[in-house]
């Protein structure tokens, strides 16, 4: 007998073959969509991150003295940097400036002079010490999404001497 159509078996393996071909499918999608979150909320912790230590790599580079305690072992959330401006003209009074760094939730402030402005976001941590002239900064970033990602930063750098040389 000559019929048309298809077996059981021939359906089973069909199905079993597309099962497979749209497993694969799911986790593709679901392995790009996790890739792009983690890869996303890395690179937003490490600009974060960057932005912060640049702005703050600067002034301690101007500053000739700060409000840390000499020595202390623990770091300090916030910190007031402040030097003298000796580029003005002879006879001039020497500006005195100041730039103070606070984390404020998740936005580390810059007040200089009295004009604040946000320096970074998303970091969830700041530390600062000081031991003799350098100051020793740790910040910590979390990137947002649901795979959030941490990146932590330390680095040290020497103030200025308190007088002009």
């Amino acid at each position: 007998m000559n019929q048309k159509g298809f077996t059981l078996i021939e359906l089973l393996v069909a199905l079993a073959v597309g099962a497979v071909i749209m497993m694969g499918i799911v986790i593709s999608i679901h392995q790009v969509v996790w890739g792009t979150s983690r890869s996303n909320s890395l690179v937003v912790a490490l600009v974060d991150v960057n932005h912060a230590t640049l702005s703050i790599k600067k002034d301690i580079q101007m500053a000739q003295n700060t409000d840390l305690t000499d020595g202390d072992p623990i770091p300090q959330s916030s910190v007031t940097l402040t030097w003298t401006d000796f580029t003005g003209f002879e006879g001039s009074d020497n500006k005195i400036h100041y730039s103070t760094y606070t984390l404020s939730g998740t936005e580390l402030h810059r007040d200089y002079d009295g004009t604040v402005s946000i320096v970074s976001r998303h970091i969830t941590s700041v530390g600062f010490t000081q031991n003799d002239r350098t100051v020793t900064v740790n910040i910590t970033a979390t990137g947002p999404g649901f795979l959030e990602r941490i990146e932590t930063l330390k680095f040290s750098m020497q103030m200025r001497p308190e007088v002009a040389e």
